[in-house]
């Protein structure tokens, strides 16, 4: 297994707190980032990443509620979903002027709504390929909601979404 610190050292790691939807349960933990940003490291080829201060909440009967395990690994295929607690700056590559469009992902157990952005000058078409672009893509003014569970539902200003998980992705 390759480590999870792909080349960088450790003066570029970092920890940010994140909620992750998993299809069973809502963690709150935190994960180790490289270069400070939480697009950089969910989107990078290793499979895993570490995390510390692991909670969870049960979304489905028989999952395990967990409070404050210390660590662990986390294996991103299985992320549905996952959000930084604090705002990140924009990247330093974000496009100046951008333009929001509404935005439904459906996955096999959970569905979120809102908005994705793009670069103005980008033709609509366009807009579902620069989505499918990187393996977790942004929504924005998101409403995450758990299918077959009741009260499963919550906003929340953004989640990164795990594209391999998708069914159907539609924009308006």
């Amino acid at each position: 297994m390759s480590t999870p610190s792909g080349g960088f050292t450790s003066a570029n790691l970092s920890w940010s707190k994140v909620d992750v939807l998993t299809p069973y349960q809502r963690l709150t933990a935190e994960v180790q980032v490289r270069g400070g940003r939480l697009r950089e490291t969910i989107n990078d080829p290793e499979p895993l990443f570490h995390m510390r201060n692991v909670s969870a909440e049960p979304l489905l009967p028989g999952a395990v509620p967990l409070s404050g395990v210390p660590e662990g690994l986390f294996n991103k295929d299985l992320i549905g979903g996952i959000r930084t607690i604090e705002p990140e700056p924009p990247p330093a590559d974000q496009v100046a002027e951008m333009i929001r469009r509404y935005v439904m992902f459906q996955a096999s157990n959970f569905m979120v709504t809102g908005a994705a952005e793009f670069p103005k000058a980008t033709e609509p078409s366009m807009h579902t390929e620069i989505l499918m672009k990187s393996r977790f893509f942004p929504i924005l003014d998101a409403t995450v909601t758990v299918f077959g569970v009741t009260g499963k539902s919550w906003t929340q200003p953004n989640i990164w979404v795990n594209r391999d998980l998708m069914l159907a992705v539609y924009l308006g």
